[in-house]
């Protein structure tokens, strides 16, 4: 062999190795993330997928992947209904999807195992516009911080391989796995076993609380994980635990027909806001100026989806230029709370 080509079986080499080390360092969500609307098909026994069981097992599905200009891509996968008040409360509960071990073998993907689906609930098509508000809450946290989980919006075809359902096209959302929140954040998940958080980081803290209140949500808790994860980095600014928020279907600002507020607070719907601190006595001016900083693009988030009907847009936006408004006499704001301590 000549050295010229030996050169180049060597470049070709390298060239495949390093190839080889990006698929393998590619989680599932990265795989699924795109910039627009990604298509995905899930074909499976809808009946067993929706019936009402005390446990549910993980079935066999065939997932379809459509991405606008590329080819489509088909995974053998596994899928069961998951969630506490939406899986027993929603027609069509949300799910959580998983990739086995051959499969993530085989695409080259970090052992990430599983996506959450969140799903449209009810045939209503007015529950692909709180899918749709739901989906824009993360995206409003993500424009926040980078302390947030990622989020991508499909539209799902769901078929049913015993032909007893007709085909179902529904908006939804994936949910990146929580320990892929936690490596970007260069720590570690803290579980109920670590107990009442004593101490936090107080900065993500103020920013947290401050976003619940602007989109109207109380269903959270830090002592017992409700709703929150918990994340400890190991290095960097966030030595103290960062709170990150999900689920966010109880919140004024989706306004889901279900969703009421909690007994233990003083108000009587979720539309009401309520300033859930936690903190002691405390100097919200520099958060405040950060929310007001960016007014601008945490609005532009919702005026830009193009999938939401006119009215619905409306009232969202009117929803967050309430809060905006308060801002401008932040005393409003501080004042509608109780006080409480950091383990409540």
């Amino acid at each position: 062999m000549n050295r010229l080509a030996f050169t180049l079986l060597s470049l070709l080499f390298i060239t495949s190795a390093c190839h080889k080390h990006a698929e393998l360092t590619q989680t599932p969500f990265q795989h699924f993330k795109d910039d627009g609307l990604v298509k995905i098909v899930i074909e499976t026994d809808m009946e067993s997928l929706l019936a009402e069981k005390e446990d549910y097992e993980y079935q066999s599905a065939k997932l379809t992947l459509k991405k606008e200009g590329a080819n489509e891509e088909h995974f053998h996968l596994e899928t069961k209904p998951r969630g506490v008040f939406r899986k027993a409360n929603c027609a069509f509960p949300p799910l959580k999807i998983r990739f086995p071990d051959e499969v993530l073998e085989a695409g080259g993907f970090k052992d990430y195992p599983t996506l959450k689906l969140v799903t449209h609930c009810k045939e209503d098509p007015g529950f692909d516009q709180l899918i749709l508000k739901e989906y824009l809450t993360f995206k409003l946290y993500n424009e926040l911080t980078d302390n947030s989980f990622k989020n991508q919006l499909v539209k799902v075809t769901y078929l049913d391989t015993e032909d007893n359902y007709e085909k179902i096209e529904r908006f939804g959302f994936l949910i990146e796995h929580p320990r892929e929140l936690a490596d970007r954040m260069e720590g570690h998940i803290l579980g109920e076993t670590y107990g009442i958080p004593k101490n936090i980081h107080m900065p993500a803290y103020k920013t947290f609380v401050v976003f619940q209140y602007m989109i109207g949500n109380t269903d959270w808790g830090l002592s017992n994980r409700h709703n929150v994860k918990l994340i400890q980095c190991r290095e960097g600014e966030l030595k103290l635990p960062v709170p990150v928020p999900y689920d966010f279907d109880f919140c004024g600002l989706v306004d889901a027909p279900y969703a009421v507020p909690h007994h233990n607070h003083p108000i009587e719907s979720v539309r009401q806001r309520y300033f859930q601190w936690r903190g002691g006595d405390a100097d919200f001016s520099d958060v405040f100026e950060k929310f007001r900083s960016k007014q601008d693009d945490l609005i532009g988030i919702v005026a830009d989806c193009e999938y939401l009907s006119d009215s619905v847009r409306m009232d969202a936006l009117s929803y967050l230029g309430e809060f905006f408004g308060q801002l401008e006499t932040p005393e409003v704001i501080t004042g509608k709370r109780k006080k409480m301590t950091v383990a409540d």
